[in-house]
């Protein structure tokens, strides 16, 4: 296994940063950032607004020489990006696909492509078979352009755990398709047993994200007696969450697992200080 880490927890660090200082911490791998700023976001960077580093669908190509300079200089290999990107948005998917191929033609980046939010109000059935036809067609697409793409187990989508993941997958081609084993999601809706959910997930197993998060009361005091307490998940240190990390390493280690972990801490707190300690308790599991 090799330690990676996603830009999209590093907002404040501009793309130079990003690679040389993930370098200096120990880090093999950068699971890169790739979405559009819009100007109505405030001017203060965020996890999930503007990014110093602005790495978008529409500049990659033209960055990618400046990306492969970062790359070579600090041994960073960019290994995913990280768009915001779903089935169906064709031109789109497009030009990540041309800005991974530009990063590295031999070797592309993986690309996550998400299927739609699953819509509780109507039947389940219809959005699972549109996802399913949807990801086929994407594999066959990212199988003509020489690239792989991953699907995210994330809360809210059509396919939560390892074992709706593999329905949705089984049967397409793993050189071209995989998913992301995703912690901090599986855990918001109940982590099934993770060898298990490895062992189902096999050679689709292409990525991971490892994080870990703590529960805690979003109305803490029911108003009356017909009144029902509700909870919220909290990103939290890896120490310091509901998953059992350690046991989650040594599966991935007993399935034999060797690709990349990702890291994903969302919470607060200064970013050298999250990158750099979590990264050590990784590699410390590691090995």
């Amino acid at each position: 296994m090799k330690l990676s880490c996603t830009s999209v927890m590093l907002p404040r660090w501009d793309l130079d940063q990003t690679f040389d200082k993930l370098a200096e911490y120990g880090y093999e791998g950068l699971e890169l950032r790739c979405r559009y700023i819009r100007e109505d976001m405030p001017e203060e960077p965020s996890f999930w607004g503007r990014h110093v580093a602005d790495v978008s669908p529409d500049n990659i190509v033209d960055r990618a020489s400046e990306i492969q300079a970062a790359s070579a200089r600090s041994g960073l290999k960019v290994i995913a990006l990280a768009p915001q990107a779903l089935i169906g948005e064709d031109d789109l998917i497009d030009k990540l696909f041309s800005g991974a191929r530009a990063i590295d033609p031999d070797s592309p980046p993986m690309i996550r492509i998400g299927a739609p939010r699953h819509d509780r109000s109507q039947p389940y059935g219809p959005q699972w078979d549109e996802a399913r036809s949807g990801f086929e067609a994407l594999t066959a697409k990212a199988k003509d352009r020489g690239v792989k793409v991953l699907y995210e187990i994330h809360v809210g989508t059509v396919a939560v755990s390892c074992s709706r993941a593999i329905e949705l997958l089984h049967g397409l081609d793993p050189n071209h398709i995989g998913a992301i084993y995703d912690v901090p999601n599986m855990l918001r809706v109940g982590l099934e047993d993770s060898k298990m959910g490895m062992e189902l997930l096999g050679e689709y197993m292409a990525h991971c994200h490892i994080g870990n998060g703590t529960p805690e009361p979003d109305k803490p005091a029911r108003e009356s007696d017909t009144d029902q307490v509700s909870w919220k998940w909290a990103f939290s240190d890896l120490r310091d969450g509901v998953a059992d990390i350690p046991q989650i390493i040594q599966d991935m280690k007993d399935v034999g697992y060797t690709g990349y972990i990702s890291l994903e801490e969302f919470g607060p707190g200064d970013d050298d200080e999250k990158v750099n300690q979590q990264g050590a308790y990784l590699r410390h599991l590691i090995g």
